[in-house]
């Protein structure tokens, strides 16, 4: 239980070291300057044809959230992997888990959003049920509409959290087998390094030998060595250029290893958080519901509302810490892809 405790004061500790750098701050501040300009051109925009019924959330859309926060951009880190070559299959497989996890992170601020503008719906109605019918049957529709929370309503979060565990695993064992590789080809060089040295030798004593018998192949002799010298050469060049190519990969690979490992703490981290503020939330639906059954009953319906006031610091502080820890996770979905784009650089610097 102490080791348990610990480490959780280990992880609060990092979270609020994290939130208070330059970083978090930044992509905070980009994302909801954008998302307030994206806002403002929407209400900008005349009407839509279609009936929106007074249930529907305001618009506010976090679809475009990738276009201006995710780093580096796709479409060029897809381009550096396929010049890249060798493991390009798993490094495209990585980048496209990271860059659904981008969009992931961009539904999850959306469900706050619709949480929320819910909360503040069911507590501004409750106290009219008894005297409207029209807020009962608003507020009803506004229940109907589920849980924003609920895995129904988050499939495309909870699918990407999915593919993680395969991906580690896999990008795992190709460095291990990469890195094992390498070793085989350092092994190689330097044993055919030795068995060249030993079969010049071998070659210059039975040239020396034969010039006992003729002038002319002590030429030989003066040659074979030179001859055997340049094809080791070449042989160590060769051999040289396979084992950079090898363990360039295997550092890509390694990289990449390594940011899907915290990508998938962090998601881990947002499941769980996740649920304890779909508990509060439901919670919150289920005081409403309970005070529609009792239609006109005051007594209840104000029992109710003091539930809601108790509980609504509750439900802020879990959907506020949530909130946080989506961007300190699309921050961690950043750092790790800018870890795969430094060693695709690299390759092409040495390429």
């Amino acid at each position: 239980m102490a080791r348990c405790t610990r480490g959780t004061l280990e992880l609060d500790a990092e979270y609020t070291e994290a939130f208070h750098t330059n970083s978090f701050v930044d992509i905070w501040s980009k994302a909801h300057r954008q998302l307030k300009l994206n806002s403002s051109a929407a209400a900008a925009m005349p009407p839509p044809q279609a009936y929106i019924p007074p249930s529907s959330p305001p618009r506010r859309s976090y679809s475009h959230l990738p276009d201006f926060l995710l780093e580096p951009r796709q479409a060029d880190l897809l381009a550096a992997a396929a010049c890249a070559g060798g493991n390009e299959a798993i490094l495209v497989d990585y980048l496209d888990a990271t860059f659904q996890s981008f969009t992931a992170c961009a539904s999850l601020l959306d469900a706050i959003d619709r949480a929320r503008y819910l909360r503040r719906a069911i507590c501004r109605l409750l106290p009219c049920l008894s005297s409207s019918s029209s807020a009962a049957a608003e507020l009803s529709s506004r229940l109907d509409l589920g849980n924003p929370f609920s895995p129904p309503h988050l499939t495309h979060f909870y699918s990407t959290h999915a593919l993680y565990l395969p991906l580690v695993r896999r990008l795992g064992a190709a460095r291990r087998r990469l890195w094992r590789r390498a070793r085989l080809l350092r092994v190689a060089k330097s044993t055919s390094g030795v068995m060249v040295i030993t079969a010049v030798v071998a070659a210059a004593i039975a040239a020396v030998a034969l010039a006992v018998h003729a002038a002319a192949a002590l030429s030989a002799a003066a040659a074979t060595p030179l001859v055997a010298a340049g094809w080791r050469r070449l042989r160590w060049a060769a051999e040289g250029v396979r084992l950079g190519r090898v363990e360039r990969a295997a550092r890509r690979v390694d990289a990449a290893a390594r940011g899907a490992y915290i990508v998938r703490r962090d998601l881990d981290t947002l499941s769980r958080m996740v649920q304890r503020a779909h508990d509060e939330a439901e919670h919150g639906r289920e005081v409403a519901a309970m005070a529609l059954r009792c239609g006109e009953d005051d007594e209840v319906i104000r029992e109710v509302v003091r539930e809601m006031e108790v509980g609504e610091q509750g439900f802020k502080d879990k959907v506020e810490e949530l909130e946080e820890h989506v961007y300190l996770c699309l921050l961690t979905i950043n750092r790790s892809r800018r870890l795969v784009a430094e060693e695709l650089k690299e390759e092409e610097d040495g390429s």
